[in-house]
Formats: C-alpha cells, sequence, structure tokens
C-alpha cells in the first residue's frame, strides 16, 4: 500500500477545510456539533494550521489521492509534558479498515521524535479502538487518563482519553 503524508500548504487551504468539515461531521455523532446557518460546521482556528510554524499538518495520500489527515501540534501548542500530540486523525470512509492510518501514523511517528500525547472523545468508540489497537500492535507503551472538557459552541461536558506515549519510536 503506497501512503505518503505531505505537508499542508496555504494554498491547499480549500482542499484542507473542506475535508476538515467531513471531519467535524463525524465528530458531531459524539459531540454534539449542530451546523451553522450555511450549512457547514463551525472550522473555528482550524486555518492557525497553515500559519503556524509549531502546528504541522498532513494531508494523507493513498495512490496518489488525498483520502484524509493528521494534525500535529508542538509547543506551545501541547501541555508541558510532552513533546507533541497528534491532535486530529481523518481518513474518508471509503479507506477506513484497511491499515491506511496506522502507516500514516507511522510516518509521522517516524519525522517526530520525542513523547507524544493521543486524546479521543471516550464515546468515539471506533477511535479509541484503533488507538488501542495501534499501541498493542506496535508494542508501544502509554499511560492513560481521563477528563472532562467543555468545547466552544457546543453544549455539555465532554469525556475526553488522553495516552501519553512512553515508547513513540523503536
Amino acid at each position: 500500500m503506497n501512503v505518503q503524508i505531505t505537508r499542508i500548504d496555504k494554498s491547499q487551504k480549500e482542499l484542507f477545510l473542506n475535508l476538515y468539515n467531513l471531519y467535524l461531521y463525524d465528530l458531531s455523532e459524539f459531540s454534539g456539533e449542530d451546523l451553522l446557518e450555511e450549512g457547514k460546521f463551525d472550522p473555528t482556528n482550524t486555518y492557525l494550521y497553515l500559519e503556524r510554524a509549531e502546528l504541522h499538518p498532513f494531508f494523507i495520500q493513498y495512490d496518489g489521492k488525498v483520502i484524509g489527515f493528521v494534525l500535529v501540534c508542538s509547543p506551545p501548542y501541547v501541555d508541558d509534558d510532552v513533546d507533541y500530540t497528534v491532535q486530529e486523525l481523518f481518513l474518508v470512509k471509503k479507506y477506513r479498515g484497511q491499515g491506511l492510518a496506522a502507516q500514516a501514523v507511522d510516518l509521522v511517528f517516524a519525522q517526530f521524535q520525542g513523547k507524544f500525547k493521543v486524546e479521543q472523545l471516550a464515546y468515539n468508540r471506533s477511535a479509541v479502538s484503533f488507538w488501542k489497537k495501534y499501541y498493542e500492535h506496535h508494542h508501544i507503551e502509554y499511560v492513560e487518563s481521563e477528563y472532562s472538557i467543555e468545547i466552544e459552541n457546543i453544549a455539555g461536558s465532554h469525556r475526553i482519553l488522553s495516552q501519553t506515549l512512553i515508547h513513540a519510536r523503536k
């Protein structure tokens, strides 16, 4: 399988925001987010990924086609005890369940060395399951915690599972 990650640049903003809207659509099942009046979800501050050197947005490509994205953050956009966070990971549904997301994560971990934190909405069972299987398959030790957050413009509190990876690379 020919999976690549390529850095997203400003000229690809429209494609990135379109995919991000699909991502928010998928997450709305767990976040409770509603559409804006124009029929899109609120991408508040997402554009910052294209403007800040500490934010690392990548398209996930398969056989030359963009099929999703992975967003990585570094200081000052991470907790003090980690070097990076995998902030968001998204694949178009057609490409899920084929090991492509795991290959993209492998490429991220090969590019960035250090201590990582990965978080999921606790009710997003497919995301939680993906990450747990990834850690098990790659023999990655992690420490898990759980906490609640409030998401701007979305009612209620949301449970978050967070894993800090002890050994992200071998």
